[in-house]
């Protein structure tokens, strides 16, 4: 086992010139050798404001250069970093800010006034940089590095703990995984505040001596995405699949993404027909990964090579270090062709919720992590998600999952997204609502869907409500909050 600080500084001592980090928008790079003494630097600089080892320090900083060194000074004290969406209001931040009983927080000059009276020590990132580096403690790999709060999908979001040792397991096995070398170049333009940007793909490239550029991903304009692959001829990018769809009405094939060796998806679901369309658009190699934030993120991945026929599908193994089972109510493994819950066991596995003994005792049961989403195993040993086990509808004595009804929804022309959601029916216990955002200048009615989905679905799956919206509620990473748009059919 070893420590996050300890992959830095290998890094700095194998790779001490190579470009590290660099963010064209920022006009800053650093090579792995000037990231670590910034990350000691700040380190010093929290240390002489009180902060000490097991310590709780907020970060609040977008996809800036500013975060990873922020980050990996926090961790090499040896206190614990809270990441947090910089797109929180106010009081959500308070609110977490509250909940981690942060210390102190690092954070742009925009929030400072903000936080007046939330944290006793408030900095910037000019405050890190202005410290002298100085003898530091070292952290242990059974030590906290880490509370990434889930994103909330289901109602409010809770405080995943993360050792130095799991982060570490998440970012070898993304490493192994993506084969990652170091003299490629890893794009990350979604949030560093979750568990994929930060783990996978900001350790997965320290770990490899990769470089990383940061960018920012805007849905407002997703052709700028192309245009930084193609002018800083990155080889991997990991995206939420809204970022690789709105990337589609910008022309992929306009641009010159000749470098990319791989194109990573994940974070939510994609139906069959949309990675075969992403797929066609860009070119290239494509893998799926599916984990949460609980295991590191870490669980199964769709290479390339086996997406063929089995497009839409989680993947046929787990990934290197992580057990993967199916299982029933009891716990027993269910034979292919049955629903069950996948649970995982991983040397990346969170130590719990913070001061949340509930929750985690319902989720960590046996060194097992609960993940709370059914899926199916097929004959060839293909895994394909089925739906959250919350969202399972119950309509008339029959179980639907939504995950299906929008898959087939989403093949009507008219349709651009789709979530499907139970309602409360006073016969039926629940009743089968679609709620879609529609192509500009398409209509569509109840009669006419259920109509296209007769040879798709059987009746019972066919939604009795239907509701057309001008966008769907999603997190940064792209998952649908379903229990927003439940709150507004209410």
């Amino acid at each position: 086992m070893t420590t996050v600080s300890q992959l830095l500084e290998r890094a700095a001592c194998n790779f001490p010139d190579s470009l590290a980090l660099s963010s064209p928008k920022e006009g800053r790079a650093l090579s792995y050798l000037e990231l670590r003494d910034a990350s000691l630097r700040a380190a010093a600089a929290l240390r002489a404001r009180g902060v000490g080892p097991g310590d709780r320090v907020a970060l609040l900083i977008g996809n800036s250069i500013d975060f990873p060194i922020a980050f990996l000074g926090i961790v090499r004290l040896g206190a614990v970093a809270v990441p947090l969406n910089v797109r929180l209001a106010p009081a959500e931040i308070a609110a977490l800010l509250r909940h981690a009983e942060a210390k102190a927080v690092i954070c742009l000059e925009g929030f400072s006034g903000l936080l007046a009276g939330t944290v006793q020590t408030v900095l910037g990132p000019r405050d890190l940089a202005a410290a002298h580096m100085s003898t530091l403690p070292a952290p242990e790999p059974d030590d906290d590095a880490e509370i990434l709060y889930t994103s909330g999908t289901t109602g409010s979001p809770k405080g995943a703990i993360i050792t130095h040792a799991a982060a570490c397991a998440t970012a070898g096995m993304a490493a192994y995984e993506f084969g990652m070398r170091p003299t490629e170049r890893v794009l990350i333009a979604m949030p560093l505040t979750h568990s994929a940007p930060l783990n996978l793909f900001l350790l997965g490239a320290v770990y490899a001596g990769a470089s990383v550029v940061l960018d920012a991903f805007d849905p407002r304009e997703p052709a700028a995405l192309l245009q930084t692959i193609q002018a800083e001829r990155t080889h991997y990018l990991f995206a939420a699949p809204v970022a690789y769809l709105l990337g589609m009405r910008a022309g992929p094939e306009k641009y010159d993404l000749s470098s990319m060796r791989l194109f990573i998806y994940g974070g939510a679901p994609m139906a069959r027909e949309q990675v075969e369309a992403v797929r066609r658009a860009y070119g290239g190699a494509w893998m799926g990964v599916y984990g949460l934030t609980e295991s590191g993120p870490n669980g199964i991945a769709l290479a390339d090579q086996d997406h063929a026929g089995h497009e839409g599908s989680l993947g046929w193994h787990p990934t290197v270090n992580v057990e993967l089972r199916l299982v029933d109510e009891a716990g027993e493994d269910v034979p292919r062709d049955t629903p069950g819950e996948l649970i995982l066991r991983t040397d990346s596995a969170m130590r719990g919720y913070l001061d949340n003994p509930e929750a985690t005792a319902e989720v960590l049961r046996d060194g097992w992590i609960h993940t709370g989403d059914m899926a199916v195993r097929d004959q060839d040993g293909y895994y394909w998600m089925l739906d959250r086990k919350k969202d399972l509808i119950l309509s008339g004595g029959f179980n639907v999952f939504p995950r299906e009804v929008e898959e087939a929804v989403l093949r009507h022309p008219a349709v651009a997204d789709a979530a499907v959601v139970g309602t409360a029916h006073p016969e039926w216990g629940e009743t089968v609502t679609a709620v879609v955002v529609l192509h500009p200048g398409s209509s569509l009615a109840l009669e006419e869907l259920r109509e296209f989905l007769r040879p798709l679905l059987a009746s019972q799956k066919h939604p009795r409500r239907l509701q057309v919206v001008d966008g769907l509620p999603r997190n940064p990473t792209g998952k649908l909050l379903k229990h927003v748009i439940r709150e507004d059919l209410a």
